[in-house]
């Protein structure tokens, strides 16, 4: 089996899941296959890719290799879209790095919102994915507070107890 046939079903099924006209199931991945020219035994290596996609991603995010990791998904994902696990630790993944460092990614932060999402959709009892659901958001990024900073309040409160008691002080 050529790398070209595996790059292009990858292609094919990411560009359906992007215009998301249709849900990606086996059916439809089999029909892919079919009009690719693809054998039932392609179809098992691109199973088979993916499956050792997860694992090399699994490792490189034990490492502490996030972004890595995040491509390893994307090369998982798009070889096989109805692998839950797969959704779980991509959505995982995003969000992390969503998160890091306090720069907050928008467009990671809503795949990792969708990709949870679908998760809880088609495996209602994964054990993971409805804490990560609520992480996900309880850290809105378009709901936080661009308020006056803590520290700020802190010394307004301060300053104003400072008053009252000269104040007070004056008086008595």
């Amino acid at each position: 089996m050529s790398d070209d046939h595996l790059q292009r079903f990858a292609k094919k099924v990411v560009e359906l899941q992007e215009r998301q006209q249709q849900r990606v199931d086996e059916q439809l991945m089999v029909e892919v296959a079919k009009d690719l020219g693809m054998s039932e035994a392609e179809l098992l290596k691109v199973r088979d890719e993916s499956r050792a996609a997860k694992e090399r991603a699994r490792a490189l995010r034990s490492a502490g290799n996030l972004d890595e990791a995040i491509e390893q998904l994307e090369t998982a994902w798009a070889f096989n879209p109805l692998d839950v696990e797969v959704a779980f630790l991509l959505a995982d993944g995003l969000f992390t790095r969503a998160q890091k460092g306090g720069d907050v990614r928008q467009e990671e932060w809503q795949r990792a919102l969708d990709l949870c999402r679908r998760v809880i959709e088609v495996a209602p009892a994964h054990g993971e994915a409805p804490a990560l659901l609520n992480a996900i958001r309880n850290n809105d990024p378009s709901k936080k507070s661009t308020g006056v900073p803590v520290g700020l309040i802190a010394a307004a409160i301060v300053v104003v107890g400072v008053v009252v008691l000269g104040l007070l002080a004056w008086l008595l």
